[in-house]
């Protein structure tokens, strides 16, 4: 589907949807619980769906299940990494499908820690089947290609006999993401403790508590687009509320770094307010924090001087090859962008023109691509649309909400 977006500046308030990373634990914490979790507000997207279905296949809390259980995770590679530890429960093989580009990023971090374990691994295509029981221990992997893989492991460990220890080998990026996942699983009354900064124990014999009714934050990777079309419009303010100002995710990093280009954002107790504000050049190590590239290149676009983006070179492996797909996008509306091996160089300040652009069926480079809107003199046709219902299916309703023009 092609959305055709005018020149628009948004303003406006907006209640800004549940977190979808925060979603994901959520639910297989609850999946995992006997009793059951109210988890209220739950934004079904098409991974968080597919999160759903795969906790229901796998049988988690069931005591007899299929001899083959099948496992389509869609397009989602927190679904698929976080549930391949739960399948090595010893009750069968476990054949977990995906989609897209899914099975084409890296899975080699669990096979080496698992095969020597004595786990059945069989990749082939867009499906992997694995069979065997997880026993407690040491796991020592990477911490610089995903934090789900930890994330995973935390979601398995706790549950068998014995301690385990997961060393990482690595510096660990993305870090806030392993810190939203021992957040979320305290309060379901899963414990686990840094013993270092790159060890991390986990006691055994752990049983996970429904706490009755889990609220879910809102989305800071989803604020961002709304944040900088706050700052770079002139239309008037943002005003975005249901906001966690102490989340444990990372991606509120977001007003730090703008305001470090200038951005007026104030907070207040319904939550944070962007003002218009005339942005200037920055150089940012996304790292930590790597879905916010495309946007913030947007950012980076309507900001005076020379930016760069660096540490984003696993956005290569994403939904698509982000830094190429976001620099391919701004260049065709005239911005002046330079790809690296691990970033962007962005020289901003330019008036930007209408042009047709591919998404990549990739919903972070649709949804920053719609942002762009602000900074062009001319319409942008933007393929693959429909993608954003992969994280955020009201994206359209809500742009349309603020003022944004797409047709």
């Amino acid at each position: 589907m092609i959305k055709t977006v005018s020149p628009a500046s948004l303003s406006g308030t907006l209640d800004v949807m549940p977190s979808k990373s925060a979603s994901h634990r959520a639910v297989m914490m609850a999946a995992l619980c006997e009793a059951p979790t109210e988890l209220a507000p739950l934004q079904h997207s098409r991974d968080i769906e597919a999160t759903l279905a795969c906790a229901k296949a796998l049988g988690l809390g069931c005591s007899t299940v299929p001899a083959l259980r099948t496992l389509d995770c869609g397009e989602s590679g927190s679904t698929l990494r976080f549930f391949i530890p739960l399948a090595l429960d010893g009750r069968g093989p476990v054949r977990l499908i995906g989609h897209g580009r899914l099975m084409q990023r890296p899975l080699d971090v669990y096979e080496q820690l698992f095969v020597p374990r004595g786990v059945r691994w069989s990749l082939s295509g867009d499906a992997l089947t694995v069979e065997g029981r997880l026993q407690s221990g040491e796991f020592a992997l990477r911490g610089d290609v995903s934090s789900q893989f930890i994330t995973g492991l935390l979601l398995a460990l706790p549950q068998l006999d014995g301690e385990s220890v997961i060393r990482i080998t690595t510096p660990l990026e993305s870090r806030a993401y392993v810190e939203l996942t021992r957040r979320v699983q305290a309060a379901f009354d899963i414990a686990s403790y840094w013993q270092d900064e790159q060890m991390l124990r986990i006691p055994g014999g752990q049983t996970p508590v429904s706490p009755g009714t889990y609220a879910i934050e809102g989305d800071w990777s989803h604020a961002a687009f709304y944040l900088v079309a706050g700052a770079l419009g002139h239309a008037g303010p943002i005003t975005l509320r249901r906001l966690d100002e102490h989340s444990a995710q990372g991606d509120r990093a977001i007003v730090d770094i703008l305001r470090s280009m200038g951005a007026r954002i104030e907070s207040h107790p319904d939550g944070l307010t962007v003002f218009p504000s005339a942005l200037h050049a920055a150089d940012v190590d996304v790292s930590q924090v790597p879905d916010l590239t495309p946007v913030l290149a947007v950012a980076m676009a309507g900001a005076q001087g020379t930016s760069r983006i660096t540490g984003a070179a696993r956005l290569r492996i994403k939904e698509s090859d982000r830094l190429s797909a976001i620099a391919h996008a701004l260049t065709a509306c005239g911005a002046n962008v330079r790809e690296l091996a691990d970033g962007l160089v962005i020289r901003g300040g330019t008036r930007l023109h209408g042009a047709s652009v591919e998404g990549c069926n990739d919903h972070r480079i649709v949804m920053a691509m719609a942002v762009v809107a602000a900074l062009s003199d001319g319409e942008i046709a933007i393929t693959d649309a429909q993608s954003v219902a992969k994280s955020a299916p009201a994206f359209w309703e809500e742009y349309a909400s603020l003022g944004g023009i797409a047709r």
